[in-house]
């Protein structure tokens, strides 16, 4: 029997009888890439503050708070984006779902993006909470967590550029 769960993974689970005989089956994951609309990308390179907010400046304009992965390869190439929608003030993100996506999507590092629709570039007590769990998490998988940007309007904050990450 084959089941879709979320993100295209689809998974076969079954354990039968056939003939007298007891069967056990394998399960196998498979993803299937996407490109997200309002961002595209086509393997550009990320290499500084800049060009991060040249890529995610569309943010800026949204009246709901939106939360972004970028995925990178070893080379800083962007792989995939992951656009988690919110609210006017808050975007619900689960660490286990952005290390599930870089993981199946074969990453070597992440940046995170979000966007606050008032304006104000100022992290709240919990965009640093989140940021610190996903920099320890991704120390146990090996990735590199290379910067957290909030934009707001014309203006962002990056955290690294601010001290808060190392």
């Amino acid at each position: 029997m084959e089941n879709e769960v979320s993100g295209g993974l689809r998974y076969h689970v079954g354990e039968g009888r056939k003939r007298g005989r007891e069967m056990r089956y394998a399960y196998r994951l498979e993803t299937k890439r996407i490109r997200e609309r309002d961002f595209p990308y086509h393997g550009e390179q990320i290499t500084c503050t800049k060009e991060l907010v040249q890529f995610v400046q569309r943010l800026q304009d949204s009246d709901i708070e939106k939360f972004m992965i970028l995925y990178l390869d070893a080379q800083n190439k962007l792989i995939c984006v992951q656009v988690i929608q919110g609210t006017v003030n808050q975007a619900v993100v689960y660490p286990r779902e952005v290390f599930k996506h870089a993981l199946l999507g074969g990453a070597c590092a992440m940046i995170l993006v979000h966007n606050h629709p008032s304006g104000h570039p100022k992290p709240s007590d919990a965009d640093i909470r989140l940021t610190r769990t996903l920099q320890e998490g991704s120390k146990i998988f090996d990735l590199l967590l290379h910067d957290h940007l909030i934009i707001a309007g014309e203006r962002f904050f990056s955290f690294r550029e601010e001290g808060i990450m190392s």
